[in-house]
C-alpha cells in the first residue's frame, strides 16, 4: 500500500493510491489526509474478500426480463405449435403471478404455495411447473439465484379429468358403433366427417396429417397413403407444414379395400358438389375442405366426434383417442410392434410400447381365465 499526495491549484494537499481489485488496477483519490485514504484503502480490500464490491455484486433481475429471453430461445428448440402452446400457458398461469416480481423473492415456501394452487384449479398443472422451474434453472446458470426454490417442491397428486374425458379409447365394439353412427348421421349430408374418423380409426393418423392430406397423396389405384404434412399451429394461425412431428413422421400407409371406396366415394361426391356449384371440375386439393376451399381448422372434429358419440350412446374421445384405439386393436389383431411403431410414425419403439402398451378391459378379464384353464388342465394331466 502506498498513499501519494498531490497539491491541488487552490493550495490544499489531496491524498489518493493505486489499487487492483477483482484483477484491474484502478486509481483512488480526493482524500483529505493520509489517514482517511490509508482507511479506505484498507475498506476496499476487505469489500473485495467479502464479495461485497459493487462490481462484485449480481445485478437483481426480474422474472418477467428472464421469462422473454428464455422464451426467444425455446423458439430455437421447438416446433412452432409446441411454442404457441408454451406461450398461452406462459400468459394464462404464469405471468400473472409473477409480474414485478424479482428472481430472488421466490422462496422455496412461496414456490410450494404456488404448485399447490396450480394443482388445485388444474389437471395438468405439472406442465406450468416445468415451465417456470426451467425459467428459475436458467436463472440459476446465470448466477440471478443461490438456488432453485422449484428444486425439491412437493407435487400433490393430480386432479382426475372430468368423466367425459375419462375414456381414452374405444374398444373393437364402440368404434363399429361410432362410426356405424358416423355414417348413419353423415352418409347424406357431410359425407367428408365420416370419411375423416373412419380413416383415423383404419390408419392410426394423427389428426394433423389427415387434416393436411391432399388428393394427390392418395394412389387409389396402387392403394397408398403416403403422409408427408401435417397442420399445424403457430403465434399467426394455422398453416399446412412439410415438417413431420417426429423424422419418422414420413411415410406411406397401405390401405384396405374399404377404405379406398370410401375414399373414391367421396372424391366423386366432392367433385359433384363442385360441379353443382359452376366447376368443371374440384378446385379444391385438399381431401378435407373448408367452405372456402382450404384445410379445415383443427378444432371443428371435435365438435363432430361428440355429435356422433352422443348418436351413438358412447362417451365422446379426444380426436388423439382414434390413433390409441387403432394402436390397441392392432395390437390385439397381432400387429408386429415394429409394424405399428412404421404405421404411426415413431421415431423410438419405445414410444409405441409405453403409449400403447395398454390391455383392454376384456382382456384384463381374460388374464385370469386364461391362467386358471392353464393350472386346471396341467391338474387333470397330472391326475391321470
Amino acid at each position: 500500500m502506498k498513499i501519494k499526495q498531490k497539491t491541488l491549484k487552490n493550495g490544499l494537499k489531496s491524498y489518493y493510491f493505486r489499487i487492483v481489485l477483482n484483477g484491474r488496477p484502478t486509481m483512488k483519490s480526493g482524500f483529505t489526509s493520509k489517514k482517511e485514504a490509508t482507511n479506505a484503502y484498507r475498506a476496499y480490500k476487505v469489500a473485495e474478500a467479502n464479495g461485497q464490491l459493487e462490481s462484485q455484486k449480481t445485478k437483481r433481475v426480474k422474472f418477467s426480463e428472464l421469462a422473454e429471453e428464455w422464451l426467444k430461445t425455446k423458439a430455437k428448440s421447438v416446433k412452432p405449435s409446441t411454442l404457441v402452446k408454451i406461450k398461452e400457458r406462459y400468459n394464462l398461469h404464469i405471468k400473472p403471478y409473477f409480474a414485478g416480481m424479482y428472481l430472488d423473492e421466490l422462496t422455496p415456501i412461496k414456490a410450494q404455495k404456488y404448485v399447490n394452487d396450480q394443482a388445485k384449479g388444474f389437471v395438468r398443472y405439472d406442465w406450468t411447473i416445468g415451465i417456470v422451474s426451467q425459467i428459475y434453472q436458467k436463472a440459476l446458470q446465470y448466477g440471478y439465484i443461490d438456488k432453485n426454490p422449484f428444486a425439491n417442491v412437493d407435487k400433490p397428486r393430480r386432479k382426475k379429468a372430468p368423466v367425459k374425458d375419462s375414456v381414452k379409447f374405444y374398444d373393437k365394439e364402440q368404434l363399429i358403433k361410432f362410426l356405424t353412427s358416423a355414417y348413419n348421421l353423415y352418409a347424406k349430408d357431410h359425407y367428408s366427417r365420416y370419411v375423416f374418423f373412419r380413416l383415423l380409426a383404419f390408419t392410426g393418423m394423427r389428426k394433423g396429417e389427415a387434416l393436411a392430406l391432399q388428393w394427390s397423396d392418395i394412389n387409389l389405384i396402387s392403394k397408398t397413403l403416403s403422409i408427408s404434412k401435417t397442420l399445424t399451429t403457430v403465434a399467426s394461425g394455422e398453416i399446412v407444414s412439410n415438417q413431420p412431428k417426429t423424422q419418422a413422421g414420413n411415410r406411406i400407409i397401405t390401405l384396405d379395400d374399404d377404405m379406398v371406396a370410401v375414399l373414391a366415394e367421396w372424391k366423386l361426391k366432392q367433385h359433384e358438389q363442385f360441379k353443382e356449384l359452376g366447376y368443371p371440375s374440384s378446385p379444391c386439393q385438399y381431401v378435407f375442405n373448408s367452405a372456402t376451399n382450404s384445410f379445415i381448422t383443427l378444432g371443428k372434429p371435435r365438435n363432430w366426434c361428440r355429435e356422433i358419440a352422443e348418436h351413438a350412446g358412447l362417451a365422446p374421445i379426444i380426436i388423439h383417442g382414434f390413433r390409441h384405439t387403432y394402436a390397441t386393436l392392432a395390437v390385439q389383431a397381432g400387429m408386429d410392434i415394429k409394424q405399428l411403431q412404421y404405421q404411426l410414425g415413431h421415431n423410438d419403439v419405445h414410444t409405441t410400447l409405453q403409449i400403447y402398451a395398454e390391455v383392454t378391459k376384456k382382456q384384463k378379464t381374460e388374464t385370469a381365465s386364461i391362467f386358471s384353464k392353464f393350472i386346471n388342465e396341467s391338474n387333470i394331466k397330472s391326475n391321470i
